[in-house]
């Protein structure tokens, strides 16, 4: 769906700044002691999001309705076009079958219009993909990053990457969108 409001996109920019969490992230600790049940990493469903679906703007794992989800938020047009002129959308489904069979939602609500779109403002801002910086926080602690979300944080652009560490915990690590250094909190 074409974007026509920026006003959502400026009062979802507003709640990043602020660190307003994204649905699903209160449940983090239920997330991360079902991540072994996954046969898929969050990598593998930004690779095969963007095969089909245009550029990744975040991931996700979540534990919700009972159930391990994965979830890729894309901008069908790539990077370039702005939110207006572009088609958000998410890709989920369950990680825990051989391979990853997400369903597919072009998104038409206001919410999720605004998030996508500030999501992906803050992506086109990065000199790298949603990939690459995902590696660089995965390099800087050990774990499996399960959560992936642009965030503005003190003025700048960032990716707040979640990961689940070997002792079943989970910390943050943010990832500069500008100059891809990664930051452990």
């Amino acid at each position: 769906m074409r974007i026509r409001n920026w006003v959502n996109v400026g009062l979802m920019l507003s709640g990043l700044a602020s660190g307003q969490a994204w649905a699903g992230e209160d449940g983090a600790a239920e997330t991360v002691k079902r991540l072994p049940e996954s046969k898929h990493t969050l990598v593998d469903a930004i690779r095969q999001a963007e095969k089909t679906s245009g550029t990744a703007i975040s991931a996700k794992f979540e534990f919700e309705d009972g159930k391990l989800w994965l979830s890729v938020y894309t901008a069908k047009d790539g990077k370039v076009p702005d939110a207006e002129h572009n088609t958000l959308m998410e890709l989920k489904g369950a990680p825990s079958g051989a391979q990853w069979q997400p369903q597919t939602e072009v998104f038409q609500d206001k919410e999720h219009i605004a998030r996508s779109a500030a999501q992906l403002t803050l992506i086109q801002l990065s000199g790298s993909s949603l990939e690459g910086a995902v590696q660089k926080a995965a390099a800087a602690q050990k774990g499996t990053p399960y959560s992936a979300i642009p965030r503005v944080k003190s003025g700048k652009p960032v990716l707040e990457v979640l990961v689940a560490t070997p002792d079943g915990r989970s910390t943050t690590v943010d990832v500069d969108l500008q100059s891809s250094n990664a930051m452990k909190r």
